[in-house]
């Protein structure tokens, strides 16, 4: 099955970039303002874009503070992620968090893959600017890539 990863080197202490990732208000601030979380397991969340003609309705099946995220996507409109996982994992070293990102599970041949993961690309950079400067780009404020 095709999947979509993600390495990225953050400049911040691993507590601060799982914070940023694991719960509404970090989302909020780096992948999209349209966001609700149950930040446990068996929790519930959705992930809205553009006026919510996307949103992503997730399952919360793995929390290892300060290691690792798992959430399942129970549905999708128009995005076709139903089915497929979306990880986060993280190991630090020195003031350096080097984050895993998989999202994995993607029908063979789908199409919206090539987009996924420019769009993940896209917003697991807006984290480390969120998480190293204070300032993210979540949707709507990512422009660039509904021009």
């Amino acid at each position: 099955m095709p999947e979509i990863m993600h390495l990225i080197k953050i400049r911040a202490a691993q507590d601060t970039v799982y914070q940023a990732i694991s719960t509404v208000e970090g989302i909020r601030k780096w992948w999209t303002n349209d966001a609700a979380l149950d930040s446990r397991v068996g929790g519930v969340g959705e992930f809205g874009f553009y006026g919510h003609r996307m949103a992503i309705k997730v399952k919360v099946v793995e929390l290892d503070p300060p290691e690792h995220v798992a959430w399942d996507a129970v549905s999708s409109t128009g995005g076709g992620f139903d089915g497929t996982t979306i990880s986060f994992d993280l190991k630090s070293e020195d003031d350096i968090t080097s984050l895993l990102f998989a999202h994995r599970g993607f029908t063979a041949g789908a199409n919206n893959i090539a987009s996924a993961t420019t769009r993940w690309g896209f917003y697991l950079l807006s984290l480390k600017r969120y998480v190293e400067t204070g300032k993210g780009t979540p949707n709507p404020e990512d422009t660039e890539l509904i021009r």
